[in-house]
């Protein structure tokens, strides 16, 4: 093995040792099951079933991501979209991700969006640190109309969002969530470690319940 291997295989050991207490003291998932709703095929299928089209549908299938997760989570950042909806927790690549994977199945134009700032009203809990104010939304088009969409508060309707973006708002590609995610997991580790350490909780701007906004 040359010296070169050797130096990432040390890389990947130590990174290893890091994330794996991590992975082991996360939470267990604390699903809820809204009209027994369990996987986004089965959101698609509830959607389908209604009578409802065009924006009705769209904020119909907002309000029902929006009562299936019970934890804002970015302890959980290994988890893709569907596995999020299913455990009911992450954030917002995750639950939004889910949303626009609905919506595009039932016909919708969808575009994930992001800022690297943005403004709640009112503010997140948890006095979160300025990296993590980035937030991901949809944009969707329906007849002729594109409109802002986010299922992270149950008051939001298409065109109706509580937060305002305080930087550029740019598109979401496939290696931005990897961007995203790669840089949260060293600050998460981080607050992971420390509360094992101090017998403290983890912040709640890192886990928190869902519908907690006080």
């Amino acid at each position: 093995m040359n010296r070169k291997s050797k130096f990432w295989l040390a890389v990947a050991g130590v990174v290893g040792v890091i994330a794996v207490p991590v992975v082991a003291r996360a939470p267990k998932p604390v699903p809820n099951l809204p009209r027994d709703v369990r996987t986004l095929d089965e959101a698609l299928d509830d959607c389908l079933a209604t009578s409802l089209d065009g924006w009705e549908l769209v904020d119909y299938a907002t309000r029902l991501v929006n009562q299936k997760f019970t934890r804002y989570s970015l302890w959980h950042l290994w988890e893709g979209s569907g596995v999020a909806f299913r455990n009911s927790r992450g954030f917002s690549d995750q639950y939004n991700m889910a949303l626009g994977r609905v919506l595009a199945g039932l016909g919708f134009e969808v575009q994930v969006v992001q800022a690297a700032r943005v403004r709640f009203t009112p503010p997140r809990p948890g006095s979160a640190p300025w990296w993590v104010i980035r937030h991901t939304w949809l944009r969707v088009t329906h007849a002729g109309r594109t409109l802002d969409v986010c299922a992270s508060r149950a008051d939001h309707r298409a065109g109706h969002v509580r937060f305002a973006p305080l930087s550029d708002v740019r598109p979401v590609y496939p290696w931005s969530t990897v961007d995203t995610r790669l840089g949260l997991a060293g600050p998460v580790a981080y607050q992971v470690w420390k509360a094992w350490f101090t017998g403290e909780a983890v912040p709640r701007w890192m886990y928190r319940g869902f519908h907690d906004q006080g």
